[in-house]
């Protein structure tokens, strides 16, 4: 097990003096997200004893605010929940190292890089970890299908057009043809968006987190929505999605995934527990998609139903990542 019981009371005792802030909420599209996820980490913390006193909520509204708060509730520590712009860009990680207050989760470098999609796969395709073809679009707004072929000639519908930087599948379609395109650039609100090659398979995730000795990889969870792609509907609506876990793939496969996966997490410089998309086509090949460091902690989340299947309860994954990071 991941936490056992001499890892959780070292946590516990290294952190019952320490005032803990739990930070939610935030103000981009993925708010409503984040307070659901808090108040369950919130929920989580103070079921034990030793934390129950000392733990605070704190929804994020802007900065100078937060600063003010952070102070003068003499806060020693951040579990920070936050997702989306400002919460797991750097941002926040960035003023956070600038308070002197250590904080769970990636670095600024990491969580701005894996939250650069466009990024992350530049370097996956550098190193040859599998991802599916994609190219920058460029005012959307204004560019015509005929300049999409043009541009990317070895795209062609259905194709994927997602946020650049965006979290919890929040602007994620599935163009299916011209129609669709056209429509959908009169709602369009960010000037550049990632172009990418629709697979047509399986959809899974793989969450990891680097232990003393290696990087541990939790079960694959396979993800079967209602709706053509898993996307923000489907992720947070309840019974719009079936999960498996384990998710049914051929042994040998699955040792492929999981070492490219371990791969993919260690070139983004991923320390903590992380969450890295994936598609595996009809022909059997894995394709990567994006790398989450800051996963939901919603009741229909990935993480917590991965943590469940190795027998974990929820407040023993909160408690873990708490734990995780090392107050240098």
């Amino acid at each position: 097990m991941l936490l056992e019981e001499s890892i959780k009371k070292e946590i516990l005792a290294r952190f019952s003096s320490k005032k803990i802030a739990v930070l939610y909420g935030g103000n981009n599209e993925e708010r409503e997200v984040s307070l659901r996820s808090g108040k369950n980490v919130y929920e989580a913390l103070i079921s034990f004893e030793e934390l129950s006193k000392n733990t605070i909520l704190i929804d994020v509204k802007d900065g100078v605010t937060l600063a003010n708060t952070l102070k003068s509730e003499n806060i020693d520590f951040c579990y920070n929940i936050l997702h989306g712009k400002y919460g797991e860009d750097g941002v926040i990680q960035g003023m956070l190292d600038m308070l002197h207050i250590p904080y769970t989760g990636e670095n600024v470098l990491v969580s701005a890089l894996c939250m650069n999609k466009l990024h992350t796969k530049y370097i996956w395709k550098l190193h040859n970890i599998p991802t599916a073809n994609f190219d920058i679009l460029k005012n959307v707004v204004n560019i015509d299908e005929d300049k999409v072929k043009t541009k990317l000639g070895l795209f062609h519908y259905p194709f994927i057009l997602k946020p650049i930087s965006s979290g919890s599948s929040v602007g994620v379609h599935l163009i299916k043809d011209r129609a669709t395109f056209l429509s959908l650039k009169e709602n369009i609100c960010d000037d550049e968006y990632l172009i990418e090659e629709y697979i047509k398979g399986t959809e899974i995730t793989i969450g990891l987190v680097k232990n003393k000795l290696d990087i541990f990889v939790f079960p694959i969870l396979g993800i079967y929505s209602k709706n053509e792609i898993y996307d923000y509907e489907a992720k947070y609506t309840p019974n719009m999605t079936r999960f498996e876990i384990p998710a049914k793939i051929e042994s040998v496969l699955e040792e492929r995934i999981k070492k490219s996966a371990k791969e993919a997490y260690n070139l983004l410089g991923c320390r903590g527990v992380c969450r890295i998309d994936a598609t595996i086509s009809e022909e059997g090949n894995i394709n990567f998609m994006e790398c989450n460091t800051q996963g939901g902690m919603t009741n229909t989340s990935d993480i917590p139903e991965m943590a469940r299947s190795y027998g974990m309860k929820f407040r023993d994954i909160v408690l873990y990542i708490l734990g995780l990071k090392n107050e240098e």
